[in-house]
């Protein structure tokens, strides 16, 4: 059996201009886009979490009913608290992220000093962007809300980017091709 997959040209066209105006969207208004995008994560985990505790209850094997109550319990409380405070949950995740890439760049430090002291030559540059690395993680974890907009700028113009291409792939199509 043969599964083919088809894109109208219709089709193209109009995800490419939705790709546009939600990339103005995110890219006008960074703050809100990520505001918004946090709280569908957390009505998502909130019905994930109901749909878990469902089948629960409707399920008849005991290892199963259990892992789905927990793991329905666990969604629904994280999308109630998600919903609930948004801005504390898109700080969260760029503070964490601040401390990864800082944790990253000491260890590009300790790498770059291994280097030096066996007699590597250019180990001074790998040095600089590893402090420089950690820098920027420090940067990320003290500024979260201004590394989120800038992050959802980024996005912003990505979508921009996506819907273009959408639309000059939508308007090169033929009308009907044959496989």
């Amino acid at each position: 059996m043969e599964f083919r997959f088809q894109r109208s040209k219709a089709g193209a066209i109009l995800s490419g201009i939705a790709f546009i105006i939600l990339g103005i969207v995110a890219f006008t208004h960074p703050a809100n886009a990520t505001l918004f995008l946090t709280e569908v994560t957390g009505w998502v985990l909130i019905v994930l979490g109901v749909c878990g505790l469902v089948m629960a209850f409707t399920h008849f094997s005991i290892m199963l009913s259990q892992l789905d109550f927990y793991g329905g319990l666990l969604a629904l409380l994280l999308g109630i608290l998600v919903v609930n405070w948004p801005q504390f949950f898109v700080a969260w995740i760029f503070v964490l992220l601040g401390i990864y890439v800082m944790i990253a760049g000491f260890n590009s430090v300790f790498a770059a000093n291994s280097l030096r002291m066996i007699g590597v030559s250019g180990s001074g540059g790998a040095m600089f962007g590893g402090f420089l690395m950690a820098f920027l993680g420090l940067l990320l974890m003290m500024s979260p809300f201004m590394m989120a907009d800038v992050s959802m700028m980024v996005a912003g113009v990505a979508l921009v980017y996506s819907g273009v291409v959408s639309i000059i792939d939508g308007i090169r199509m033929k009308k009907h091709e044959d496989a």
